[in-house]
């Protein structure tokens, strides 16, 4: 190393220290720590290369952080960075005005939380009463349950493999949409199941729809971040693709704790899309999730279907694409847009998925 870059390093290590410590809430870490050994995760990582950014002036890929989990060897990047003038900005922007890392930060302000929770609620009022789109389910998924989520039959099974419910058991199921899939779990297992979701149109139809029916299964508008349960109500829970929606994780899996009855179960489907970390630098172990998951159940298990993950997202796209016509016959053209526009998306960034099963003790 130079010595114009170990001059420069000495005086990042001087810089991000501070800023290092603050983000992980410890003035005892030294510059040798490892971040993400520390208490660091997905979530404070995109705030420390965010508070880098603003306060230095480079951008750092979180990738970056991965391979450099330390102040010294992150203040050595940063020092062959503002020489080289790579790392200068985040080559990872979404659409010229808003990274990466600000869209994911920003990802569940209230905004941008009303606009898809009424994007959501068009969606379910429209998507059951659509053959178009019962088509496109059935070829996508297996069978119509008026899906949204990525999760297949062959996804579900494993899960509830792993779980292993029965008739004696209580199961919440978080983010049940039109509760179609609760149906399908109880026919499944015979556990007793309670379906919450926020969007109104489904959960009249999920409601609607059982009272016809001589099966255990409840359904309820609530929002995951007030779950309003008795603690030890539940013998699992299940978030099938909800997770993101939550605006402070920490406190969401803390009530999946308190709800459910020591020895309970929780999973939790999640995808994770490749944007500012790379396929060598990704684990799932580095993510908020991983990280809540310990703090409140002690462990985990990630299952890993990131390659169905991302076969999914093309399949959506030709799919969709096959029955543009009988979308538009029908007259729906908003939700077919609604869902190719998402799809297409997806499909150009390479995911990472996880089924992640963790046990109250």
């Amino acid at each position: 190393m130079n010595a114009f870059i170990e001059s420069s390093r000495a005086d990042f290590e001087r810089k991000v220290l501070p800023i290092w410590q603050k983000i992980l809430n410890d003035d005892s870490v030294g510059t040798e720590a490892n971040f993400f050994e520390s208490g660091g995760h997905s979530l404070t990582a995109m705030l420390l290369v965010s508070r880098l950014e603003a306060e230095l002036g480079i951008a750092v890929p979180l990738s970056e952080l991965v391979s450099n989990p330390s102040v010294s060897s992150l203040a050595a990047y940063l020092a062959r960075a503002s020489k080289e003038t790579a790392g200068s900005h985040e080559p990872y922007s979404i659409d010229g005005k808003e990274t990466q890392i600000q869209y994911l930060l920003n990802y569940n302000n209230s905004d941008k939380q009303s606009a898809r929770a009424a994007s959501y609620e068009k969606y379910y009022a429209e998507a059951l009463s659509s053959a178009a789109h019962a088509e496109f389910c059935r070829r996508v998924y297996g069978e119509n349950f008026g899906q949204h989520g990525m999760a297949d039959f062959k996804q579900l099974d494993v899960m509830l493999a792993k779980l292993n419910p029965t008739p004696n058991d209580r199961i919440l199921d978080v983010g049940c949409g039109y509760g179609l899939i609760a149906e399908y779990l109880f026919d499944r297992t015979g556990a007793k199941i309670t379906g919450i979701d926020l969007a109104r149109s489904a959960i009249q139809e999920a409601q609607a729809r059982v009272s016809k029916l001589n099966k255990p299964l409840e359904f309820r508008e609530m929002d995951l971040q007030n779950l309003e349960f008795q603690d030890n109500s539940f013998n699992f829970v299940v978030s099938i693709d909800t997770i993101y929606f939550t605006r402070d994780l920490a406190h969401t899996l803390k009530q999946f704790r308190d709800v459910t009855a020591p020895g309970a179960k929780i999973a939790i489907f999640r995808t994770f899309p490749k944007r500012s970390f790379t396929r060598d630098t990704w684990r799932p172990e580095l993510t908020e999730l991983a990280h809540e998951l310990k703090k409140n159940f002690g462990n985990y298990e990630a299952i890993d279907f990131s390659a169905e993950e991302n076969e999914h997202w093309a399949k959506k796209v030709e799919i969709l694409r096959s029955l543009e016509k009988d979308f538009r016959d029908e007259g729906s053209d908003d939700l077919y847009k609604f869902r190719l526009d998402e799809a297409a998306y997806e499909a150009g960034i390479e995911q990472f998925r996880y089924l992640f099963i963790a046990e109250r003790k």
